[in-house]
């Protein structure tokens, strides 16, 4: 199937399908399959939330970076606590979603003894929607934090004023519980767009808007396959004439991730990503206080009827809660096939994208 464009059109599949054929994948690639399971519900989570560009489009580049010794499919961090507060994690070039949650899980008891604690994890591989952990933090009653950096080979960002890719797309997230409500996510990209957002819209067919993307001569342009030419283009920082202020968030994410792990910027021999997450130990009280600062926001009169104020996650959660297929663009479907076709695994049914 393919549009007007060329582009094979996207087709939607039960998530539950998607999964099993995902974690068959996975397995037969050489995870275990407690690291499958971990690396596919994060990805089916992302995908049904709409955040297409850290769910299910990610498999293929997984089971690609496995083959060419990127991932390590088997391993298990390791966590060294180095002061009262602080945890060391070395990833080993594992999956980034099964060391997230492992600096998760050490981190709650670190933080409710110390009030506050810092994890910082090197070398993992890609990590997924960094949201989910903050997530994790704050289902467990904490304040989560979450900075992520890539290596020079994702460094696709160009500073305030500059011209090529000097950093990643260098995320943040943080998540706070809320009394009697699911916690509020905020989680973004300190540049105009996360880079898997490009890679959709190039696989769609689609243009960028105005205002994300300069060609390798440092002009603006909307086509998304600027970003993958040789030489190639840069996303544009945070802010538009104001992106100065994203270049100085995507810093603080360097300096939390990169510096404080030990590791030069410009180091082409580092591989994978280096996360660090912070937890704090709040006060009594404080769900009490977040639940009043959610219902002080909501109540703002909205611009738009139809359209009331939410909170950060408000919309992913709705669509997670509202999705009952998921939606895979066509290079990724085309991908899957092959995968499936290879190892001898049953295709799961796809409907035609509507």
């Amino acid at each position: 199937m393919s549009d007007a464009a060329g582009v094979s059109t996207s087709v939607r599949v039960a998530p539950g399908d998607l999964r099993s054929l995902g974690n068959a994948l996975l397995e037969r690639a050489g995870a275990p399959a407690e690291n499958a399971r971990i690396v596919m519900d994060h990805l089916i989570e992302a995908s049904a939330s709409g955040l297409h560009s850290h769910g299910v489009m990610r498999i293929p580049q997984y089971i690609a970076e496995i083959a060419a010794g990127i991932i390590d499919p088997r391993t298990r961090p390791d966590v060294k606590q180095t002061s009262p507060g602080r945890l060391s994690v070395e990833g080993h070039r594992g999956f980034g979603q099964v060391v997230g949650m492992v600096m998760v899980d050490a981190l709650v008891p670190v933080a409710r003894t110390a009030g506050i604690a810092m994890a910082g994890g090197r070398h993992l591989g890609h990590t997924g929607r960094i949201g989910a952990y903050p997530e994790a933090l704050a289902k467990a009653g904490l304040v989560g934090i979450a900075a992520c950096n890539g290596a020079p080979s994702g460094h696709w960002v160009a500073p305030f004023g500059g011209r090529d890719g000097r950093i990643s797309t260098n995320p943040l997230a943080i998540a706070w519980p809320v009394e009697g409500q699911p916690p509020v996510v905020a989680d973004f990209s300190t540049a105009t767009t996360a880079e898997g957002v490009i890679r959709v819209m190039r696989d769609r067919g689609e243009q960028a808007p105005e205002g994300y993307l300069r060609d390798a001569n440092g002009q603006p342009t909307r086509d998304p396959g600027t970003l993958y030419a040789k030489p190639k283009g840069a996303i544009q920082p945070l802010g538009g004439a104001l992106a100065y202020r994203g270049t100085a968030l995507a810093l603080l994410v360097e300096i939390l991730t990169t510096m404080l792990n030990g590791d030069a910027v410009d180091d082409h021999s580092r591989k994978g990503t280096d996360m660090t997450l912070i937890a704090i130990a709040p006060q009594s009280g404080f769900e009490h206080l977040t639940r009043g600062l959610s219902e002080h926001m909501r109540a703002s009169p909205p611009l738009d009827p139809a359209r009331p104020v939410m909170m950060p996650g408000d919309r992913e959660r709705k669509s997670a809660a509202a999705s009952t297929a998921i939606r895979v663009d066509g290079p990724t479907w085309a991908s899957l096939t092959e995968a499936a076709t290879n190892a001898g695994l049953p295709l799961p049914q796809a409907a035609a994208d509507d």
